[in-house]
């Protein structure tokens, strides 16, 4: 096969994937700015420019989208204690609780893709994702 074949299929499958997950989040309540909660949760204290450059979003957009996150209550900026200036991006117990919502959603979502795959071809669908997971994790060339 050439390669180009195989990077398409990458680019359909991760495609399918986040527009599945992001139908499911729509179905269950949820905007755009739950991703940003999941992102927080996960990464734990992080600067505005951190969470942007996590998501690939547009720095005018990261802020607005932080200002919404605040006024619902579900992040606060506290200050940095390594950069007098900055701020670091914290969920409140409010945000906490939907990013924990929203974390549910997404789990379910990936349980019934993985529900999809045949009993019989499991074992390596989830070996091939290990390996994927690896070359995400190696530091960019």
């Amino acid at each position: 096969m050439p390669a180009s074949f195989n990077t398409a299929i990458l680019r359909d499958l991760m495609r399918s994937f986040i527009n599945e997950q992001r139908q499911n989040l729509a179905r269950n309540g949820f905007n755009a700015l739950s991703r940003m909660l999941v992102v927080v949760l996960h990464r734990g204290s992080l600067s505005q420019a951190e969470l942007g450059q996590i998501l690939a979003l547009e720095k005018s957009w990261v802020s607005r989208a932080v200002d919404k996150l605040v006024t619902q209550g579900w992040v606060e900026r506290q200050p940095n204690p390594a950069d007098r200036r900055g701020v670091l991006l914290q969920l409140t117990e409010a945000g906490r609780a939907e990013a924990l919502a929203v974390e549910a959603v997404l789990e379910s979502h990936a349980e019934s893709v993985l529900a999809r795959v045949p009993v019989t071809k499991l074992p390596a669908v989830l070996d091939a994702l290990a390996v994927l997971r690896q070359a995400f994790d190696l530091p960019a060339a």
